[in-house]
Order: structure tokens, then C-alpha cells, then sequence
């Protein structure tokens, strides 16, 4: 859709949208706008752009509102009686948000595995001891019994669990190994996680390695020794190396490009290792999805 400001008076264009669009809610429309699914004047704007006379806005919200009324079903890979892991597919939320998704990773869970009700008091997201971001695709563990769903909290609180990614970023990164160690914390207003000062917000640790270089981008192998959100993007874009597909976080050259990568993000949870209820390590790995393996194909 296609309309021109024509107010006097400056306009905050989420609040415009959410005035022309009753039906979403204000962070959906943030989110939209963080997305780009929103141009002023042909330019992709900040949340917080204000409007002036005669601005053109281009939106089509309604068209790209989530779409819950299918459910994308995960892969068990691993079950037993205490737990099971999976391998979660892109686009599949892990649990619902304030705009009341019916059809999430929890919905299927209630359906197969009811007995995780009765594990903790938490309805939104029973038995959850990780997540992964709906667009991001990847291994999972969920505890089946209370027992070994407090094992597993203590493990990811003393940081026992090996959580690798398979992550392709823009640009050539230059040192074949890395670590970043920025406090992170979450912005309030945007919903992007920023890095800190030190002796602020949260305390985040990743690990990189790299495992190919191509012409204009690199494939890494990255480990997380915290679980802060969207701590890889967050990361590597500090570092000037946008994840490929990030809608969100973007370095200035990877927005200033007229055509943008025709992939989702390129974030895989690969390999995932914790220890079993008999105290045995359990190594669980999986492959890239077939749409990521076909964009690599194309690398140079």
C-alpha cells in the first residue's frame, strides 16, 4: 500500500502505521519497520523516523503478518524417557508472543509430549531450557520430567552445554579464530540487543572459527557460552560481520547494497552436546538444511 503524509505537524511513523493499521499491534509494527518491510521516500527508515508533509509511505503490513494457521512440525532426532532433541525448522516460533500465536514449537509439544504440563509452573513455555529464534533453524533439548529438566537447567547455568552454529557472515573475516566478550543487553525501544559498556547489562561470551572463506562473505563455526538474546547477531555485527539474511542487524554496507541476499538468516544450531541423566555425554549433530546448502553452492 501507498500513502502520502499530509500532516502539518511531524509524525512518528509507528505511531502513523499503527493509527492506518488498528488491527497489529505497535511492537508488530516495529518489527515490521525493523524488517524493512516498510519505505518512506524509497529509504528503509529507523522505528522511530518522523514523518513530515509529504512523505511517501510504502507498506503492506497485513501481507506479511504471521502465519500461524499452519504448523511446521520439528524432526525428533534423539528420544527417550527424560528427554528429546530436535531439530527445529526455520520459521517455526518456539513459543507464543503478545500477539497470541496458536501454532509454535510449545503447541506441538503439549500435543505429543502432554506430560511436560506438570513440569514446571510456566504456561507460556513448559519444560523450555533453550530457545532458538524463529527464523533460525537447528538443535534442540527438552527435558520430559521435572528431574531432568532441573539436571538440565544446572547445566546451562554452569555452562556445561556445547551449543555450535554453522553461520555464514558478510564480508572476509580475516583471523581464523576469535572470541568476543561484549555485555549485552536488550533496547527497550527498538528490541535490539546492543552491546555495553563494561560493568553493564549482561554478560556474553561467543567463540569463532572460520571454515571457508568466499569472495564476499565466511562461513564460521561459532560457539556460545552464554544464551543472551540474539547474541551471534548481536555479536558478529559489533565485529562488522552482519549474519547473511539478518533483516535486523546490518552493517552500513550490507544496507547500502541495492540486492540483498535472497536467503533467509544463515544461523543453523549444528552440533549440541550436554550430559544424560546417567551422567554420559550425549552428542547430538545436523546438517545444514537443503536451502543453505544450495546457497553456498552459488559462493564464489
Amino acid at each position: 500500500m501507498k500513502t502520502t503524509y499530509q500532516g502539518q505537524q511531524k509524525q512518528r511513523l509507528d505511531i502513523f502505521l499503527s493509527e492506518h493499521c488498528p488491527d497489529i499491534s505497535r511492537s508488530q509494527i516495529k518489527k515490521f519497520i525493523l524488517n524493512g518491510q516498510v519505505k518512506v521516500n524509497g529509504q528503509t527508515p529507523s522505528v522511530h523516523f518522523w514523518l513530515k508533509e509529504n512523505d511517501t509511505i510504502n507498506y503492506d503490513l497485513k501481507s506479511h503478518r504471521l502465519d500461524d494457521t499452519v504448523l511446521i512440525e520439528p524432526k525428533v532426532k534423539k528420544e527417550t524417557a527424560d528427554y528429546i532433541v530436535i531439530e527445529k525448522p526455520s520459521g517455526l516460533l518456539v513459543h507464543p508472543t503478545d500477539q497470541g500465536e496458536k501454532n509454535t514449537l510449545i503447541t506441538w509439544l503439549l500435543k505429543k509430549y502432554p506430560q511436560v504440563k506438570k513440569i514446571d509452573k510456566d504456561t507460556l513455555r513448559p519444560g523450555l531450557v533453550q530457545r532458538l529464534d524463529r527464523d533460525v533453524s537447528g538443535l534442540m533439548v527438552i527435558p520430559l520430567n521435572k528431574k531432568f529438566f532441573e539436571e538440565l537447567k544446572k547445566q546451562f547455568v554452569e555452562r556445561q552445554v556445547l551449543k555450535e552454529y554453522l553461520c555464514l557472515v558478510n564480508g572476509r573475516v580475516l583471523n581464523d579464530t576469535g572470541e568476543i566478550n561484549s555485555n549485552l543487553a536488550r533496547d527497550r525501544q527498538t528490541g535490539l540487543t546492543k552491546i555495553q559498556a563494561p560493568g553493564e547489562g549482561l554478560e556474553a561470551h561467543t567463540i569463532y572459527e572460520v571454515v571457508t572463506r568466499y569472495t564476499n562473505c565466511t562461513l564460521l563455526k561459532v560457539q556460545i557460552k552464554t544464551g543472551r538474546t540474539h547474541q551471534i547477531r548481536a555479536h558478529l555485527f559489533s565485529i562488522g560481520h552482519s549474519v547473511v539474511g539478518d533483516k535486523l542487524y546490518q552493517t552500513k554496507d550490507v544496507r547500502k547494497k541495492k540486492k540483498q541476499a535472497d536467503v533467509r538468516i544463515f544461523l543453523h544450531a549444528h552440533l549440541l552436546k550436554f550430559l544424560g541423566p546417567d551422567k554420559k555425554s550425549v552428542r547430538t549433530s545436523s546438517p545444514l538444511p537443503q536451502e543453505l546448502k544450495n546457497y553456498l553452492k552459488d559462493l564464489k
